[in-house]
C-alpha cells in the first residue's frame, strides 16, 4: 500500500465519520486500543459505536493535520477539558491492510470520554 493509496484511504474514512456510519473502512476484526486506560473494542460494529460515542462525549473536537505513510497513518488532535479549561491533547495511530483499517490505538488523557461497555 503506497502512502497516496493510504491518504486516499484516510480522506474517504474521514469524509465518511461526519456521517456516523463508516464502518465499512475497518477490517472485520478491527481494534481500538484506548492506550491509557488498557481497554481494547473489537469488531467493525463495535468499533464504530465506541468512535460515535467517543465524539459524541468530546467537546469542542479539532483535529491537525494527519500524517501518512505507507499502510499507516497518524492523527493528534485536541479536545475541550472537563472542568478547568485547559486542552486535552491526542494522537490516533491507525494501522491499514490494503484498503481497510485494521488497527487503531488512541493516545492521550481520553480514557474518560469513552463510552461505558454495558
Amino acid at each position: 500500500m503506497s502512502t497516496n493509496d493510504t491518504s486516499q484511504t484516510m480522506s474517504a474514512y474521514f469524509t465518511a465519520l461526519g456521517t456516523g456510519r463508516f464502518q465499512q473502512f475497518f477490517t472485520d476484526d478491527v481494534t481500538w486500543t484506548t492506550i491509557q486506560s488498557g481497554e481494547v473494542v473489537r469488531g467493525a460494529e463495535a468499533v464504530e459505536e465506541a468512535i460515535n460515542g467517543l465524539h459524541a462525549h468530546m467537546p469542542d473536537l479539532s483535529t491537525r493535520q494527519l500524517m501518512s505513510a505507507p499502510g499507516v497513518a497518524y492523527l493528534e488532535g485536541t479536545c475541550a477539558g472537563t472542568n478547568d479549561g485547559d486542552r486535552i491533547p491526542f494522537c490516533v495511530a491507525y494501522d491499514l491492510a490494503a484498503d481497510r483499517i485494521d488497527a487503531m490505538r488512541a493516545y492521550g488523557d481520553i480514557a474518560s470520554f469513552m463510552p461505558t461497555s454495558p
